[in-house]
């Protein structure tokens, strides 16, 4: 059931901010572990694709049926490429994978080459500024990553799902390499001058994510007398970015790194 509402979701963002969604849209989830909300979706009728490197997460390995019919499908790294055709997508969506790409300019150029002329992206990315960082639980370890600061809340006791039974030492060390090497957490104005790179319309919706989802809907009636929670959402919880390839009639060269 919750991979099917994070399904409808992005469905509702899409349709709020203008993107006519149907059951013949083809939606890529980019990221998607072991295919999960592939699967809720496709099993309410939308026309989800997914990929992934590994195509496994915490939960176990993809559905076979799903990889054999290649709707799942898994990442080419050498070198880098989504495992679709040129223009196949209507829309990408990726939900808290950001963070964890350290090369954006192969990544969003692969995601426009998948996308269509005229095709959207949403993405949901965690805030850098989230006052606990949310794989290895340490306060403000989205900025501060010094030893001495992981190794203080290790101290603690401060442990993630993996860690448990580790010294503070061990736990300080695996949180220092982990957040080196596989987190990647960008300012907002960063973030937009990236994509504006290789796409148009660029805008964060976070508005539009809390105005439809049922986790933001009760942020954005309270808005009405606090107007700063959606902005304050933004910045220590999520942000929800929006943008198009531009129409083939504007498209004139190919995009360069």
């Amino acid at each position: 059931m919750e991979e099917a509402k994070r399904a409808d979701a992005f469905v509702n963002v899409l349709c709020n901010v203008g993107v006519t969604v149907s059951q013949n849209t083809r939606i890529l989830d980019l990221g998607c572990g072991a295919g999960l909300m592939v699967r809720a979706a496709r099993e309410k009728g939308w026309n989800f694709y997914g990929c992934s490197m590994g195509l496994r997460d915490d939960h176990g390995s993809a559905d076979p049926a799903l990889m054999q019919q290649g709707i799942l499908r898994e990442i080419d790294l050498n070198p880098y490429k989504l495992p679709f055709d040129d223009c196949f997508f209507d829309v990408v969506v990726s939900d808290q994978v950001f963070e964890h790409v350290m090369d954006y300019p192969t990544t969003l150029q692969e995601i426009h080459r998948v996308l269509k002329p005229g095709g959207a992206f949403l993405h949901f990315f965690p805030s850098r500024y989230n006052p606990i960082e949310p794989h290895v639980l340490v306060p403000l370890a989205t900025v501060v990553r010094a030893r001495w600061w992981l190794k203080a809340w290790a101290l603690v006791g401060i442990r993630n799902e993996f860690q448990k039974g580790m010294s503070a030492r061990e736990a300080c060390e695996a949180n220092f390499t982990f957040l080196a090497s596989h987190t990647n957490y960008l300012p907002k104005r960063e973030l937009r001058r990236l994509f504006a790179r290789y796409f148009t319309e660029i805008r964060f919706v976070e508005d539009a994510f809390l105005r439809t989802s049922e986790r933001g809907r009760k942020i954005y009636q309270l808005s009405r007398w606090l107007p700063f929670l959606p902005k304050l959402y933004s910045a220590v919880r999520c942000r929800v970015a929006f943008g198009r390839r531009e129409p083939a009639s504007v498209h004139s060269q190919p995009l360069t790194h």
